[in-house]
């Protein structure tokens, strides 16, 4: 393979879309466990997708106990142009979780007009 289509096929792999998510979700609501790694405080983020956890990057590797190992590890932040799931991602694939990034974040799953709840 090219550096361009192993490049591309890392891309796919590590990223799901919104739809993606919820589509499995219905097949199988223990499939994803969903971890908000947004930094900041609680009145600036507001929403959340429903039912993820939080757990701010910064203190990621502190919890990683407590992630569960048998299910898919679905991380997201902000937006596109937000690096914070990346960077989850790898201390999590590091750990040895399955992972994969919620693309477009917070933001694109509001856009789609998805389940989200207030910030605890």
């Amino acid at each position: 393979m090219s550096d361009r289509t192993d490049y591309l096929q890392a891309v796919c792999d590590s990223q799901v879309s919104p739809m993606e998510v919820i589509i499995k979700q219905q097949q199988d609501p223990d499939f994803y466990y969903i971890v908000d790694v947004r930094v900041g405080p609680q009145e600036f983020k507001g929403i959340k997708i429903a039912g993820a956890v939080e757990i701010p990057l910064t203190e990621l590797h502190q919890k990683l106990d407590s992630l569960p190992r048998d299910k898919k590890i679905a991380v997201v932040t902000w937006g596109v142009e937000c690096t914070l799931a990346k960077a989850a991602s790898l201390i999590l694939l590091n750990a040895g979780y399955d992972v994969v990034e919620i693309g477009g974040g917070v933001a694109a799953w509001k856009a789609a007009q998805l389940p989200v709840e207030p910030v605890a």
